[in-house]
């Protein structure tokens, strides 16, 4: 495993890689539509971070090369396993990363589409959609690993997601399971890290994404989807994956 990066006085550069698509079903001009801030929140207290936000369909490799230390993918209601122009380059992008040593996290879509470009299986989930409070376990790698360093051995996290990461890549550790979805987190050479949950997510953001999506969803489901939504709790123990990915893996 990679040691801690020590923390340094030269301001921390996170680029964040928003995959959400918003259907017509949603106000581009609500604020709940500002993926940023879903991340921003989480970590602009601490000394010297700052966040750029690019889409995931624009041209941000300059971005990458020139100014930026670490890379958050964010969730998103593409599939990560299809034939998409946006997966393909992520991918690429994954591969740059890990040969230039730049850490990346991805979150949901964005860690299945780690997990996609580092050769694991990632597909639609067998027991289909799993969402809301999930308890989850970190394995033993988990427990030494800095990306959940304060942790308990379990925790609550909030899980919006049909798709998932089936099989781990090679040459990647489990650092977090659950009774549902079994990769809930993972890492690859210290470096490559992804979370199937939502660390940065929040009750009410949580509703408002899934605003748009009720009434289409409503059969697909074998549970009271209201309900589930209505019954969400906050899981603050996830949101410091956040802070624990900028302190301990960006230079």
């Amino acid at each position: 495993m990679v040691a801690d990066r020590k923390t340094s006085l030269k301001p921390k550069r996170v680029l964040l890689i928003n995959a959400v698509k918003w259907s017509d079903a949603y106000s581009k001009d609500n604020p709940s539509c500002d993926v940023g801030n879903w991340f921003i929140r989480w970590f602009k207290q601490l000394p010297g971070v700052s966040q750029a936000v690019v889409d995931a369909e624009d041209d941000f490799m300059d971005v990458v090369h020139n100014e930026t230390d670490g890379i958050i993918i964010s969730g998103s209601p593409r599939d990560a396993w299809n034939d998409d122009p946006v997966n393909e380059k992520l991918c690429s992008l994954i591969q740059e990363c890990g040969d230039r040593k730049i850490p990346v996290l991805g979150v949901c879509y964005g860690h299945q589409v780690l997990g996609r470009a580092l050769g694991g299986q990632v597909g639609r989930h067998p027991q289909g959609l799993e969402l809301g409070n999930t308890p989850v376990e970190l394995t033993a790698t988990g427990l030494n690993f800095p990306l959940f360093a304060g942790f308990p051995k379990r925790f609550d996290v909030l899980n919006s997601h049909a798709d998932a990461v089936l099989t781990l890549p090679p040459q990647c550790e489990l650092l977090a399971t659950g009774s549902f979805t079994q990769v809930q987190a993972f890492h690859h050479n210290g470096l490559l890290m992804g979370v199937q949950f939502h660390p940065e997510t929040d009750p009410d953001t949580l509703r408002f994404i899934w605003s748009g999506r009720r009434e289409t969803w409503r059969t697909k489901v074998n549970f009271d989807l209201d309900q589930r939504l209505a019954s969400l709790q906050p899981a603050p123990h996830a949101a410091k994956v956040l802070e624990n990915f900028v302190n301990h893996f960006i230079p």
